[in-house]
Formats: structure tokens, sequence, C-alpha cells
């Protein structure tokens, strides 16, 4: 659909305005589109997790608490931290064994 201001362009005889325009159009189109996609895989991601592996916000609380109770015993502790994730892994593994 042409927009009025490119319409006003080819009136005026600014073809390469009007184009240009088009073209504007037509990439504000596409970002929508891919904005609505990405929003759709964000939602599709977590409603798979959901149903795979249970409540991520349960998930996220464990978690939470686990690095809290690191907190003042441990320097620094990051859930960024692969490191700092293996700390709880293996405290995990070890209240298991038991």
């Amino acid at each position: 659909m042409i927009s009025d201001q490119e319409r006003a362009a080819y009136i005026a005889g600014d073809v390469h305005t009007a184009e240009l325009l088009a073209r504007i159009d037509d990439l504000m189109r596409e970002k929508e589109e891919l904005e609505a996609k990405l929003v759709e895989a964000e939602e599709d991601s977590l409603t798979q997790w959901n149903r795979e592996n249970g409540d991520a916000e349960k998930y996220y609380e464990f978690f939470y608490d686990c690095f809290k109770m690191l907190d003042g015993h441990y320097p620094a502790p990051s859930v960024g931290s692969d490191y700092d994730c293996q700390v709880i892994f293996d405290a995990i593994e070890r209240g298991e064994q038991k």
C-alpha cells in the first residue's frame, strides 16, 4: 500500500524520494514481522521449558536462594560464573549421596 508521503512525492515528480519512502515502509514492515517472531520465539522457548522441566520460576527461586546462601561464606558469588554454579552442583550431588 502506498503511503500519503510516497504518493505526494510521486505527484511532485520526485521519484527518488518516493522510492526511498517505499523502501522505508518495506523495512518497517519487515522490522515489525521480525519483532513479532522474536516475541513468539521467546514465548515458545519459555513454554517449552516449562513443559519439559516444570515451572521455570521455581528453578529461578531455587538457584537464587542457593546463591544467597553462598553470600558471606563465599566471595562474591555470581550466577554468571561457571565455577560458582559448579560449587552449587557439587554440593547438591554430595547431598544426594548421603
